[in-house]
């Protein structure tokens, strides 16, 4: 990105002053970085940004272990605030009664859960916020955690088979945060 007066920075070195109304970019958040407006105390995202776009489907089959199939690692402080977390997901699954279970979890939480049965496709949506605080939080099936957002941390799924002969696909996942 080129505009005069907006540097781009790391999020790692990007100034701890923020002073009102400057605008900085950080290129290593998001796919693109992200701009951010120095409100006289801290860095403030001005949009949402798209934090990964899975590229290639992962693919759970032969184990009724639960299996880790993606790990995405997200900046500390990135949410903010009042930031959220927004994960819109795919699967396609074998179509019959065994239990296949997806999970969303940042360090020990489970954050989401799913355990779809009888269909062969379905989405996995779920969504994190921030309630004011780094340290609060509350899911979309209004459940608490107190989770530190402030400091690097990773969202990772999962996949669990009830039968090792199923098979369990994640075929599309964008992560954002707003």
């Amino acid at each position: 990105m080129f505009k005069a007066g907006i540097i781009d920075y790391t999020w790692a070195n990007k100034p701890s002053v923020a002073p009102l109304g400057q605008i900085i970019c950080v290129t290593d958040v998001g796919e693109n970085g992200v701009l951010c407006r120095g409100n006289g105390t801290k860095w403030v995202r001005m949009h949402q940004v798209n934090l990964y776009n899975l590229a290639t489907p992962v693919v759970l089959t032969g184990t009724t272990t639960e299996t880790t199939l993606l790990t995405i690692p997200i900046k500390g402080g990135a949410m903010g605030l009042r930031g959220r977390l927004n994960a819109l997901s795919f699967f396609s699954l074998t179509n019959n009664a065994n239990v296949k279970t997806l999970r969303a979890k940042i360090g020990a939480n489970t954050i989401a859960s799913a355990t779809p049965i009888n269909t062969n496709v379905t989405g996995f949506n779920f969504w994190l916020l921030n309630l004011n605080s780094n340290t609060s939080q509350r899911n979309n099936n209004a459940t608490s955690f107190a989770i530190d957002t402030s400091v690097d941390f990773d969202l990772v799924i999962t996949g669990q088979l009830a039968n090792a002969a199923d098979t369990l696909t994640l075929s599309a996942l964008t992560l954002e945060a707003l």
